[in-house]
């Protein structure tokens, strides 16, 4: 009985999906759900989505910045363009980035993970959102 109980939660743990990736190198950690890949939304949808989020007790979530989450793009890679730690990604779409475009107020940077690029975009188009808080 108990190594099947042993067999059992082995498995538990191996099948348990990851939701968090850790970044050593900026010491921030970034969201990895299924929502991250399946859900678009507006800014200020992505932004109160982000302060709400809630993953394994872990709070403080936010919207990244340009800057963090070119952070993650592996340009050595294509479609998806993204550190192979990361299990959830929508390619050939954009995610919210809390930067403001310099061309319009109304507008935010986002980051498509097919290829890595960048474009800003109205706060009312919907996006993919990955939110990311910093390691303590």
């Amino acid at each position: 009985m108990r190594i099947i109980l042993m067999m059992t939660v082995a498995l538990s743990m191996a099948m348990a999906e990851t939701t968090m990736v850790k970044d050593p190198t900026t010491n921030l950690i970034w969201e990895d759900t299924t929502h991250t890949s399946e859900d678009k939304v507006t800014l200020d949808e992505a932004s109160r989505y982000c302060t709400k989020l809630k993953l394994s007790e872990v709070t403080g979530w936010r919207l990244p910045t340009l800057n963090e989450l070119l952070t993650i793009v592996d340009y050595t890679r294509s479609d998806p363009a993204i550190r192979k730690e990361f299990n959830h990604v929508k390619s050939g779409t954009v995610y919210w980035a809390n930067t403001p475009y310099v061309r319009s107020r109304d507008e935010f940077w986002g980051v498509d993970f097919k290829d890595g690029t960048t474009d800003g975009t109205s706060r009312n188009y919907s996006r993919y959102v990955r939110c990311v808080k910093a390691a303590k």
